[in-house]
């Protein structure tokens, strides 16, 4: 399983990348993107990944701008430390967050509901969704 890692703090897309390496070692962390434009960049010059951790608030506007620009076919599993606004969005839409700092045993769950995902019933997730989060220039 390829993994992308959206994070813009060293120390958190580390630590993430040993935990996850600690739980599943055939996962493959293929970036670690610490911007949305960044992650824009990447996401439209390579093949998707099929799962993403996404921080929330990343150094150059909040991770949710990245739907405005990229269509994302894969899983995401977003990471916050406290964003009461955003968990209300996630709540309500089904998906998946984990809110930092992130325990092993919530990580081991998140990987392991993926691992074992069929692919049709992954969800797209539609840049609507997150309007009302994104900064505005």
């Amino acid at each position: 399983m390829q993994v992308v890692i959206i994070e813009d703090e060293e120390f958190a897309a580390r630590r993430l990348e040993r935990m996850i390496n600690e739980i599943d070692p055939d996962m493959q962390i293929v970036a670690k993107l610490e911007s949305v434009s960044d992650s824009i960049k990447w996401l439209k010059n390579n093949q998707q990944p099929d799962l993403i951790f996404m921080d929330i608030h990343l150094e150059d506007n909040s991770s949710f701008a990245i739907f405005n620009s990229v269509k994302i076919h894969c899983p995401v599993v977003f990471t916050t430390a406290t964003d009461e606004k955003s968990t209300i969005v996630f709540k309500q839409n089904k998906l998946d967050y984990l809110l930092k700092p992130i325990c092993a045993d919530e990580l081991k769950k998140i990987i392991e509901k993926y691992c074992n995902l069929p692919f049709g019933e992954r969800k797209i997730l539609d840049a609507a969704l997150f309007a009302d989060l994104v900064k505005k220039p």
